[in-house]
């Protein structure tokens, strides 16, 4: 991770189709701010995505004075790792690797808070296309090692893909039909997560959400994840 330099960030500039960088800032990033705004303003960038500590108030007025906005608090909760035996609710693996729609209808949900669904600067329909192609990526296997659903009857209700990094597991994404909300599937789905964390012999799992979700929040300490780190993220579009 590079800290107070501008990094290019390939992946997405080819999937958005226009050029995305980002920056990682600490407290000395402050005094370097001025150049980075001067090579921001050259134009090489579409957007850049700012990544700051929440008490870095020098750094935060500064880049919202040149026009950033906030539009996530990124909440990294974490546990250590668990087996869970009693579930309320009907969980099973995915073993399919086509997505079909009801699976992109709770995605698509999964992403309600989403920076790149409320930021109204994304106007290709980016938010559908990544949250997609993250679901897509996960049920083959290629970014998540399970799919986990939630079922009523043949009727898929929820989701919860689970991934592994250096030495944890990490919950992708997670979504529960809005109908069934309230009948502790999300509960299940976080528990099967961590059951199945546990079970790979990883000792911690985490996952990310967003500080305005205060459900997800919610949930994750009911599941006895604490909160590990909160990181403003801010968009500069350059105009």
């Amino acid at each position: 991770m590079l800290i107070n330099t501008i990094e290019a960030l390939e992946w997405d500039s080819q999937f958005f189709g226009y050029p995305v960088a980002r920056i990682f800032l600490d407290h000395e990033g402050c005094e370097k701010l001025d150049n980075i705004f001067q090579q921001l303003k050259t134009g090489k960038f579409r957007v850049t995505y700012f990544f700051v500590p929440p008490d870095e108030d020098l750094i935060i007025n500064r880049v919202t004075k040149e026009g950033s906005k906030l539009v996530d608090q990124k909440t990294i909760f974490s546990k250590t790792a668990e087996k869970h035996d009693k579930f309320s609710n009907d969980i099973s693996e995915f073993q399919e690797e086509e997505i079909n729609e009801k699976l992109i209808e709770l995605v698509l949900q999964a992403g309600s808070y989403s920076r790149f669904r409320l930021d109204v600067n994304f106007k290709k329909k980016e938010f559908e296309r990544l949250y997609i192609e993250w679901l897509s990526k996960s049920v083959k296997k290629k970014i998540a090692f399970k799919t986990l659903l939630a079922k009523k009857g043949s009727d898929i209700i929820g989701i919860a893909t689970l991934g592994e990094k250096e030495h944890y597991a990490e919950i992708g994404l997670v979504a529960v039909c809005e109908n069934f909300r309230g009948q502790k599937i999300g509960y299940d789905l976080i528990r099967a997560a961590d059951t199945a964390a546990f079970e790979m012999g990883l000792n911690e799992i985490r996952v990310v959400t967003q500080q305005k979700n205060e459900g997800a929040c919610r949930l994750y300490e009911k599941c006895h994840f604490q909160i590990e780190e909160i990181t403003n993220i801010y968009h500069y579009w350059q105009k």
